[in-house]
C-alpha cells in the first residue's frame, strides 16, 4: 500500500458517526449511517461545490480456492479512520485512511486512503486486504450511488473522454452532460464557458488499465461515477476480463480528483502528477523534429535511391530555405519496407550524417507479422524458440492485432529479438527508430511466460523496459512511439497523436481532434507527433494549397513536423510528383515565421473546449492557442470547403488590448488590425496562424 512507504509521523485514532477532513479548499466527509464518502471544494464565489457526492468504493476479490465476492464499503460493519503525515513527491501532506471490516469475518477488510496536500487536487485510493491470498481485477475508489449537480446548467458543458490509444482511427470526445461515456486512464467534467472543472484520472501505470465512467442527464446532473482500476473491453484491446492481481493486499491506482477554474489547467496538471511519480522520456538533446518520413507517399516502394536523393534535397534546399529545427538539424526516418540492404543501411546513416542529419529506422517490437503456418519456425535465426512458444495465447489460441500475432513481452524468445534488432540497428548508425504497434504489447493473455505476471500493463512493462536497457546502451536512440496507448509513457520521446494521416483537409481533422483533446500528453511526452505531413500525395487529386497550410499548421501546433513527400526526381516508382511536391515545399515549408513557431515543440491548447467545428462530440476544434513569453500565437482551421467567418474576443484569449502591439498572419505576412477581439475570414480548406507580440511588463 502506499501509505507503507511513507513517512509516518503522527497517528490519531476515533470513531464517529461523521468525519470531516479539511485541508485548503477540500472537504471530504465521511458518513457512517451508510459508509459514504462526500468530497466537495470551496470555490471563492460559489462556497463549497459538490466533486463527488455518495461514493461507496467496491471491490471485487477472489480467494483461493474460493468463490467471487463484490463489496462495497456499505457491506461491512466496522469502520476505522486514521491519518499520518506524510511527504512524497508530491510535497508534505495529509493520509487519511478508513478501514472497513466485519466482526463476523476477520480476514477480510477494505482500505480507502485519502492524501491531501496543498494542491488544487488530492489523491486516493482502494485496498483488499486479507489474511490469506487474495485476487482481484476490478477496484473502484470512486463509486457513487445517486445523483447531483456538479456543473451550472449550459449547453455548453461538457465531459472529456480520452481514448485508450491512438489505433482504428479513435477519437477524443467532447460529450454534453447528457449520456454515458467510459474514458480511459483520465476524464474531465467541465462548464464550457467558464471553464470550471473536475479532473478524475490514474497517475499510476504499472498493474493496471483504468478507467472513468460518466452517466450523466440533460440538466446537467451527474446521475453515476466511477473511477476504477480492472477496465478490459473492445476499446483497451482485450476480448477477456483485465488480469487478476494476487497478494494478501490488492491495491488499486494511485487516483487523481482535482476541480480547477480552468479544466484546460487542470488536464496539465494531472499530467504532471503523473510525471511527479513517473517521469518521461526527456532523452532527446537534438531539438524539435524536422525532417522526412518514407512511409507517407513511398510507402512499400521505398528505395536507397530515393532515400539518398530526399537527403540532398533537404540538405541543397531545404535546410537552408529554414525548414529544420534551431540546431540546424533535420530527421530522416526511414519505415517499414525499407527495401535496404545492411550495407545500404549503413552507407545511408554516413550519408545523412555527412548531410548534417540523423537517419532513423522502423520495429515493431511486440507484433509477429507471420501467417499461422509459420508460427513453428525460428522465432529468429539465433533463438531455440519458436513464433507458437513466443506469441500470447488467448482463449488458448494465438492471438492477433492489426493482422499481426501479439508477442509475450515477458518472453526470452521476444527479449532477445528486440536485443537483435536494436543491436543491429545501432551498429549500422541509426539513432532515431519510430516503435509501431505498441499495442500488441498490451493485450490480456491467458498467462505469461513470467509467472508472476498478471496483467498487461506489466507485461508491457516488462517488455519495454528491457526494450529501453538496449536502446540506452551508449548513446540513447529517440523513440518515437506510433501505433501505442497513451499510459505508460515513459517508453517514448514522441507519440503519435492521430495515426495513418496524410494530406487532406478531413486528415488534418482528424489530428487535430487529438490536439484540442489530447494537448496534455505534452507534459510526459517530449513531443507530440502529428503523423507524417503530405503535401502532394498519390492520390488523382492533389492536395490543394490551402490544405497544404492546414496540414502544416496542425503539425506546427503539435509539436512536429516531419514531411513525407517524394522528392526525388529520378524515382521511377510513380509514387508523388516530385515536382510538384518541390514547389509546394518552396511555397509552404520556406516560411520562416512558421517554423519558428514549429520549433517550440509544444502542442496548442483548444480556445473554447465545446466549440467543435461540425457540432459533433468527436470533431476537432477550429481554433487552437499556444502562450510564449514573446508571443501568443492562435491558429484557425478551415476544415470545411466553405469561407469560415468567425471571432474570438480577448477574454477568451486571457489579454486584453494593452496586453500586445501587433498582430501579424504567419501564412500570408499581413498585419492584421484589432481592437477588443480577433476577427478571421478563411477560405474553405486552409488555415491562419495570428501571432501576437506581447509587451513586456
Amino acid at each position: 500500500m502506499l501509505c507503507s512507504s511513507f513517512l509516518l509521523m503522527s497517528a490519531a485514532s476515533l470513531q464517529a458517526k461523521d468525519i470531516v477532513v479539511k485541508k485548503g479548499a477540500w472537504r471530504i466527509t465521511y458518513t457512517e449511517t451508510e459508509n459514504r464518502f462526500n468530497i466537495d471544494y470551496k470555490d471563492n464565489m460559489k462556497g463549497y461545490v459538490p466533486v463527488v457526492r455518495n461514493s461507496q468504493p467496491e471491490a471485487i476479490y477472489t480467494q483461493v480456492g474460493g468463490k467471487e465476492y463484490k463489496v462495497q464499503s456499505k457491506d461491512f460493519s466496522n469502520m476505522k479512520y486514521e491519518k499520518h503525515k506524510i511527504e512524497t513527491a508530491f510535497g508534505k501532506g495529509t493520509c487519511h485512511s478508513f478501514t472497513f471490516s466485519n466482526s463476523t469475518q476477520k480476514d477480510i477488510s477494505m482500505t480507502q486512503n485519502f492524501y491531501v496536500y496543498d494542491t488544487d487536487y488530492i489523491l486516493t485510493d482502494l485496498s483488499v486486504n486479507s489474511t490469506s491470498t487474495i485476487s482481484s481485477n476490478y477496484l473502484a475508489p470512486i463509486c457513487t450511488n445517486g445523483s447531483y449537480t456538479v456543473c451550472v446548467a449550459d449547453e455548453d458543458n461538457r465531459m472529456l473522454k480520452v481514448p485508450f490509444d491512438n489505433d482504428s482511427f479513435v477519437r477524443y470526445h467532447k460529450y454534453h452532460l447528457n449520456g454515458e461515456m467510459t474514458s480511459y486512464e483520465v476524464g474531465a467534467i467541465y462548464e464550457g464557458k467558464s471553464r470550471n472543472g473536475i479532473v478524475f484520472g490514474s497517475v499510476e501505470h504499472n498493474h493496471w488499465k483504468s478507467a472513468v465512467t460518466v452517466n450523466a442527464s440533460g440538466n446537467n446532473t451527474i446521475n453515476s461515477l466511477k473511477v476504477f482500476s480492472g477496465v478490459a473491453n473492445e476499446e483497451t484491446r482485450d476480448i477477456i476480463p483485465h488480469g487478476k492481481i494476487e497478494g494478501k493486499s490488492v491495491r488499486s491506482a494511485l487516483m487523481y480528483i482535482g476541480h480547477h477554474s480552468d479544466w484546460r489547467n487542470g488536464m496539465e496538471e494531472y499530467a504532471r502528477a503523473n510525471v511527479k511519480i513517473q517521469p518521461g522520456r526527456t532523452t532527446w538533446k537534438g531539438g524539435t523534429p524536422f525532417g522526412w518520413q518514407s512511409w507517407g507517399v513511398m510507402s512499400t516502394h521505398n528505395s536507397f535511391d530515393v532515400d539518398v536523393a530526399v537527403s540532398d534535397y533537404f540538405h541543397d534546399t531545404l535546410n537552408p530555405g529554414g525548414f529544420c529545427n534551431n540546431k540546424g538539424l533535420n530527421i530522416m526516418s526511414i519505415d517499414a519496407w525499407d527495401n535496404l540492404s545492411h550495407e545500404q543501411k549503413i552507407e545511408l546513416c554516413r550519408h545523412c550524417e555527412r548531410n548534417n542529419q540523423i537517419a532513423g529506422i522502423y520495429c515493431s517490437p511486440f507484433a509477429l507479422w507471420w501467417n499461422e503456418d509459420m508460427l513453428d519456425n525460428k522465432i529468429d535465426n539465433e533463438s531455440e524458440y519458436t513464433g507458437r512458444d513466443c506469441v500470447i495465447k488467448v482463449n488458448g489460441q494465438p492471438y492477433k492485432l492489426d493482422g499481426a500475432y501479439c508477442l509475450d513481452p515477458t518472453h526470452p524468445g521476444t527479449k532477445h529479438m528486440i536485443s537483435r534488432t536494436l543491436r543491429d540497428y545501432k551498429s549500422e548508425g541509426f539513432k532515431y527508430v519510430k516503435v509501431d504497434f505498441t499495442s500488441n504489447g498490451m493485450v490480456q493473455a491467458d498467462s505469461y511466460y513470467n509467472k508472476n505476471i498478471k496483467t498487461a500493463v506489466e507485461a508491457y512493462n516488462e517488455g519495454f523496459s528491457h526494450f529501453l536497457d538496449e536502446a540506452d546502451k551508449g548513446e540513447p536512440l529517440f523513440i518515437a512511439l506510433s501505433i501505442a496507448p497513451i499510459f505508460p509513457y515513459q517508453y517514448g520521446n514522441s507519440r503519435r497523436i492521430a495515426c495513418d494521416t496524410w494530406g487532406k483537409i478531413n486528415q488534418s481533422e482528424y489530428s487535430m481532434n487529438a490536439v484540442s483533446g489530447g494537448w496534455w500528453t505534452n507534459e510526459f511526452y517530449q513531443y507530440n507527433d502529428p503523423d507524417h505531413l503530405v503535401l502532394v500525395g498519390n492520390d488523382e487529386e492533389k492536395e490543394t494549397e490551402g490544405e497544404n497550410r492546414a496540414r502544416v499548421t496542425n503539425g506546427a501546433a503539435s509539436g512536429m513536423l516531419l514531411v513525407s513527400d517524394n522528392y526525388s526526381l529520378e524515382d521511377k516508382s510513380g509514387c508523388g510528383n516530385a515536382t510538384l511536391s518541390r514547389e509546394r515545399a518552396k511555397k509552404i515549408l520556406m516560411n520562416p515565421d512558421v517554423n519558428e513557431m514549429g520549433n517550440i515543440g509544444r502542442s496548442f491548447r483548444p480556445i473554447f473546449g465545446y466549440n467543435t467545428y461540425n457540432g459533433g462530440d468527436g470533431d476537432a476544434e477550429n481554433c487552437v492557442m499556444l502562450r510564449t513569453d514573446k508571443y501568443l500565437y492562435v491558429a484557425v482551421i478551415n476544415y470545411k470547403a466553405e469561407t469560415l467567418n468567425g471571432e474570438i474576443a480577448f477574454e477568451r484569449l486571457g489579454i486584453n488590448k494593452n496586453d500586445f502591439s501587433t498582430v501579424k498572419e504567419l501564412w500570408s505576412g499581413k498585419t492584421v488590425s484589432c481592437s477588443d477581439k480577433l476577427t478571421y475570414s478563411i477560405d474553405g480548406k486552409d488555415a491562419q496562424i495570428f501571432r501576437f507580440t506581447m509587451n513586456n511588463k
